[in-house]
């Protein structure tokens, strides 16, 4: 098990506001678990040994944030509570959801599901896709925010503004979706014109941080990287976007629900899905995409640039921002501040 996303941030909260519970967090990588130890204290536990099993399978609550438990095996919530945070609206088609699914995919799902007593969702726009994806019933969904949105919780964020985030420039997160039938294309303009662009970021003191799948294609980073203002959020360096998200100025992405958390801040999203037909042959969305995507769509890099300035300059789609994250995040308290004591009074 990793060390991220909503699991990460509600144990914090835990060890930092609940220390009348007694909280341990699983971690198998002895060099990972070891660090954080020295960072965080004496929490941390392996699963490997017959002591460590015993001590795990008596615990009266499970949280996680994947289909992986802190034990492998099945029927694991009919001996305690099994709480599964997710770690992202499923924007895009989960579980037998899925397009094109395989058989055996299909019994591992259908397996799986024995092991959560509740599922968490942000919004009763994705009720049904989490009660389908899994065939769940209507009461093992729980509505809550995320705790890894709970700003309390991003204790390194002014640290991390001060060694990525230059003062006097706005600042873009530029982060696309990883697709399994091809390569992501950055900046998929056909008039791309890379000079044009470079001088636009220097003109307006923009800067554009690249987050990108493991995956990608290093020679169509290596030409954008070329440009003065943009670079890479390396995730060996900074493994969870979650602690800096929220201070950039704007976000681009295509199908990536980040937008979805992002949206809590007010603050401006540009989209640009210009493969959406053949996504949403592969992937497919659990909810209507153009409907929920409250941004402009440009199809050219003069649009590009033209709309980045009146998101960064104006209210340009702002009415709309405010309208889906009502929908989409009906929890906001105070632009998600709070969220661990929602998701606390439901374990309890």
């Amino acid at each position: 098990m990793q060390f991220s996303h909503n699991s990460k941030y509600l144990f914090l909260y835990f060890i930092k506001y609940k220390k009348e519970f007694e909280t341990s967090f699983v971690i198998d990588d002895d060099s990972l678990r070891n660090k954080l130890i020295a960072q965080y204290g004496n929490y941390f536990i392996s699963s490997k040994g017959l002591k460590n099993k015993l001590y795990i399978l008596s615990a009266k609550t499970w949280i996680t944030s994947s289909f992986e438990t802190p034990i492998g095996g099945c029927f694991h919530k009919f001996r305690r509570n099994v709480f599964h945070l997710g770690h992202g609206s499923p924007l895009k088609n989960i579980g037998l959801l899925e397009e094109n699914i395989f058989l055996f995919k299909k019994v591992y799902y259908s397996i799986i599901k024995y092991n959560f007593s509740y599922f968490f969702s942000v919004s009763d726009v994705f009720h049904k896709t989490w009660q389908n994806s899994l065939h769940l019933k209507n009461n093992q969904i729980l509505l809550s925010g995320q705790s890894r949105n709970d700003v309390r919780l991003h204790f390194n964020q002014l640290e991390l503004e001060k060694k990525y985030l230059e003062s006097g420039y706005k600042h873009i997160l530029y982060a696309p979706t990883w697709r399994p039938y091809g390569d992501t294309e950055l900046c998929p303009f056909k008039d791309l014109d890379l000079n044009i662009l470079n001088d636009f970021l220097l003109d307006n003191k923009i800067k554009i941080h690249l987050r990108l799948h493991p995956c990608f294609d290093d020679q169509e980073i290596n030409s954008l990287l070329t440009l003065t203002n943009i670079s890479i959020l390396d995730s060996n360096e900074l493994p969870d976007i979650n602690e800096l998200l929220f201070s950039f100025d704007l976000l681009i992405t295509d199908y990536s629900s980040i937008y979805i958390d992002f949206l809590m801040t007010e603050k401006p999203v540009l989209f640009l899905p210009y493969d959406i037909d053949v996504y949403e042959k592969y992937v497919g969305f659990s909810i209507d995409y153009y409907k929920y995507t409250p941004g402009p769509k440009p199809e050219c890099m003069q649009d590009f640039m033209i709309d980045i300035l009146k998101l960064l300059n104006s209210d340009f789609y702002k009415k709309e921002r405010l309208l889906v994250n009502e929908l989409l995040n009906p929890i906001l308290n105070n632009q998600s501040d709070g969220n661990a004591e929602i998701i606390l009074s439901k374990l309890v």
